[in-house]
């Protein structure tokens, strides 16, 4: 018995065989949104806060002041150690002409020049010291948190304050070692954020190439597209497409 099918069923049934659902099968693990760059700044003087100009949550662009110290000694010093090059830098000069008059002899002149580079150096010192007073922004971000206060006294290496540059975020996801036969890098991945209950696309960028041990797990690491409602730290189901074969 012969059965014919009707035009409407025919295209129906090609529609849904050239589909991605008629080639693919989906495969889900749970992923967490990560900040490739995020970082806890600290203070490299002992000095006072004079200056926090951005407070948790606001946003700042790469070279802005984050933290402002003061540095009002340093400045002094730095002044001190310029006016001992001047006079090192005079000194070094005269004793080349006097040298020139054969009225010293080699070894004064070394001497000379060697405690004008020697000023120099504690020169070159003491601008990295004014340098530091000033904390900037190594990127475009904003503040996760202030682990200080303006006027409190700081002690060197202290954290001061957490920044995340949150424009370029990612995610770590943790899937079984046999997936490694049909994942690759490039491949595209879809996210369902727990909460909010919003979704997001990235492709893999890089596969550990290392597997646990223990597990039999290996971690991907996913590039994001730009997506504002993304926040790292967020949990996330990501949903992989593979050969209908796997």
């Amino acid at each position: 018995m012969r059965v014919k099918l009707s035009t409407g069923v025919v295209a129906t049934c090609l529609t849904w065989l050239l589909s991605p659902l008629a080639a693919a099968q989906t495969f889900e693990a749970r992923a967490v949104i990560t900040a490739p760059h995020r970082a806890i700044l600290s203070g490299e003087l002992a000095a006072r806060v004079a200056s926090l100009p951005f407070k948790v949550g606001e946003r700042f662009s790469k070279g802005d002041v984050v933290v402002g110290l003061d540095c009002a000694l340093y400045e002094a010093q730095k002044s001190r150690v310029a006016a001992e090059v001047r006079a090192a830098r005079i000194k070094r000069d005269n004793a080349r002409e006097l040298s020139a008059l054969n009225s010293i002899g080699e070894m004064d002149v070394a001497l000379a020049q060697s405690e004008y580079a020697q000023a120099l150096a504690e020169l070159k010192i003491a601008d990295l010291n004014t340098d530091r007073c000033e904390i900037r922004a190594p990127w475009d971000g904003r503040v996760v948190s202030v682990l200080t206060r303006a006027h409190e006294n700081i002690r060197q290496q202290q954290e001061l304050i957490e920044v995340v540059a949150d424009q370029q975020l990612e995610a770590e996801v943790v899937v079984p070692a046999a997936w490694l036969t049909w994942l690759e890098a490039g491949m595209s991945v879809h996210f369902s954020i727990d909460e909010p209950p919003v979704s997001a696309e990235g492709a893999i960028a890089a596969v550990s190439p290392a597997i646990d041990a223990v597990s039999q797990t290996v971690l991907l690491r996913v590039s994001l597209q730009d997506n504002p409602n993304l926040i790292p730290g967020m949990s996330a189901t990501a949903v992989f497409a593979a050969p209908v074969s796997q």
